[in-house]
């Protein structure tokens, strides 16, 4: 005859025995088992088990124990923060204009302003803002793109004694987007995120951003985190003119973290 040990063991949840140990079902409302089981592992003794039962935890252990560990649990299965992550990928916008946007938008009064007029013409304007809901500590990512025919020609040579060329047409695909883990520390989050942004050129080349860092930052403030800054220059002279062009590309890549809840 068979028996099931797991259901018993189940059934005696709760229940004291002579060598003064429990066994005790600890439910979680939040968080899996996977996550807290490592945490509580330092609390454990010789002869005390824990188990991961998916949603719940059973624990074995000394009543002393299992109060301490019921408490910590309790701190740990903590609802989990929905976050929108922004980037902004951007060659003429910084994180000190978008937080002082941020900040006049709010504002109970009118602001003036008063400064320099100037005249300025963006001839490369290249803006991508994307925008991302994930649960803190869940790794997300977000990806937008477009697909583009190339085609490539070869050359080779025939049996007729005159080189042949020879042709076929490929797909590329073109894409910014991010992936990112945050992690809440009160009114801070800690971010592992790497974005990266391709945009097709002239001939099917790809023209390619991209970055991968850890940061902290505050809740709701915008910051940078990668930047490039490319600048082209000419002159040219003739008979009565003198032409001047100048073309400069300060690609910046900016994130901000705010609470959705």
């Amino acid at each position: 005859m068979k028996f099931r040990v797991w259901p018993v063991l189940l059934a005696l949840s709760g229940v004291a025995y002579a060598d003064n140990t429990v066994i005790e079902e600890i439910p979680l409302y939040n968080r899996p088992a996977s996550e807290i089981q490592p945490l509580l592992q330092p609390l454990l003794e010789d002869g005390d088990r824990l188990i991961d039962n998916g949603s719940s935890l059973i624990v074995k252990t000394t009543p002393a124990r299992l109060e301490s560990i019921q408490a910590l649990v309790k701190k740990l299965d903590a609802r989990l923060n929905n976050l929108v992550i922004s980037v902004l990928q951007s060659t003429n916008k910084t994180a000190a204009e978008l937080n002082a946007e941020a900040a006049m938008a709010v504002s109970p009064s009118g602001i003036a302003m008063r400064g320099m007029v100037g005249d300025t013409r963006d001839l490369r304007s290249n803006q991508a803002n994307q925008v991302l809901r994930t649960l803190e500590g869940q790794a997300a990512h977000i990806s937008t793109g477009q697909v583009r025919p190339v085609q490539n020609y070869s050359v080779y040579s025939s049996p007729y004694g005159y080189p042949a060329i020879s042709s076929n047409t490929q797909m590329i695909e073109a894409s910014t987007g991010f992936a990112v883990t945050p992690r809440l520390a009160g009114q801070q989050v800690m971010l592992d995120i790497e974005p990266w942004s391709e945009r097709f050129q002239r001939g099917g080349q790809i023209e390619t951003h991209g970055a991968r860092t850890s940061i902290r930052a505050n809740l709701g403030e915008w910051i940078e985190i990668a930047g490039s800054d490319t600048t082209q220059r000419s002159d040219s002279q003739g008979f009565n003119t003198f032409n001047h062009s100048t073309s400069k590309n300060d690609l910046r890549i900016l994130i901000k973290v705010d609470k959705a809840d």
